[in-house]
């Protein structure tokens, strides 16, 4: 039977089932020959930062690479750590806080190419509260939840920032009545993402203020490209996929907007454009390196941040033990 080319038609029903329990392809049909299957898992629900990917599936990057690249949904760094670990994808996205723990317990996975090397993490609050400065946060409501990477860093965050963290009224909140704690005063501030659910909650009206982690003093590796040792083990194709991948962000910091646009078009369930291009300039504008990436190739990584990050989590009590950092990176694949 003859093979079909995916129609534009055919390339939309894939998206609109990605979110739940499908995932995105790239055209299967390349003058140049076959292409390498490959399989990314991202670390949530798409939203502006995965633009690379859909972008890179759309202008054909990654075909260009010789990769047929199916793009599958997340649900949290740790749970594609161990998809990655178990050879159940070929690539993931994740977290670089969620790796040195998911190691220790056995997933060995590594890093090869760094996405955000300033993290977006950051806090939250109504400007109506009255909160100006971080030290306000005394005598408030803190909403985050127990395990997250959020959750375990606060103290530090509040040491760094000036804050004295036993004032502040610690409130367990799920993942789900984030926002809905937020809005209805149940918490005065709680976590977020600066570039991802900052914006959305911005564009739904609400008139927000936010504390940066990194402008605090308090910065962290955020996401960046994993695999496990068997995907590891296929150098030419991990390096290809960096390259595409690292090419596609370019795509995307040359045009927002069609970035958002084609990401909106082959997953409507990702957020509207508009959003998505406000979740792209901040990305732009603040994730993309850091004081020890500046000038370095795209992916590279600084063995001083993940030091650092390692130092940090286990002053915060996350890993139980210090992990070598040649198990968790490398740079073997960045051009």
């Amino acid at each position: 039977m003859m093979k079909r080319s995916p129609t534009r038609r055919h390339f939309l029903e894939l998206a609109g089932a990605s979110v739940l329990a499908g995932s995105i392809a790239a055209p299967h049909v390349r003058a140049a020959g076959k292409l390498d299957p490959a399989t990314v898992t991202l670390d949530w629900r798409v939203t502006g930062y995965h633009t690379p990917f859909f972008l890179g599936l759309e202008q054909k990057i990654f075909e260009a690479q010789g990769i047929d690249l199916t793009v599958n949904p997340g649900n949290g760094s740790r749970n594609t750590i161990i998809a990655a670990a178990a050879n159940n994808t070929t690539f993931g996205m994740a977290d670089a806080t969620a790796l040195p723990p998911g190691v220790l317990q056995g997933a060995e996975v590594k890093m090869f190419s760094l996405y955000m090397g300033t993290t977006p993490f950051g806090i939250m609050f109504k400007k109506e509260s009255g909160i100006a400065k971080p030290k306000d946060l005394e005598s408030r409501a803190y909403g985050d939840f127990p395990g997250s990477a959020t959750y375990a860093l606060f103290p530090t965050f509040a040491k760094k920032a000036g804050i004295d963290v036993s004032k502040v009224k610690i409130v367990n909140i799920s993942p789900a009545a984030q926002f809905s704690s937020l809005l209805d005063n149940q918490v005065d501030a709680t976590f977020t993402a600066l570039n991802d659910s900052y914006v959305t909650l911005s564009h739904q009206g609400a008139a927000l203020g936010n504390f940066s982690y990194a402008e605090q003093g308090l910065n962290v590796l955020s996401q960046g490209l994993i695999a496990g040792p068997e995907t590891l083990k296929n150098r030419d194709l991990v390096k290809r996929f960096a390259q595409a991948f690292n090419q596609s962000v370019a795509a995307v910091k040359a045009d927002p907007q069609k970035a958002a646009e084609v990401t909106k078009k082959l997953v409507p369930a990702a957020p509207d454009v508009a959003v998505q291009v406000d979740m792209i300039k901040d990305l732009v504008a603040h994730r993309l390196t850091n004081a020890r990436t500046t000038g370095k190739p795209a992916g590279w990584m600084a063995e001083a941040d993940w030091r650092d990050l390692v130092d940090l989590l286990a002053e915060a009590g996350t890993l139980k033990e210090k992990v070598a950092l040649d198990r968790l990176y490398t740079n073997d694949f960045v051009a």
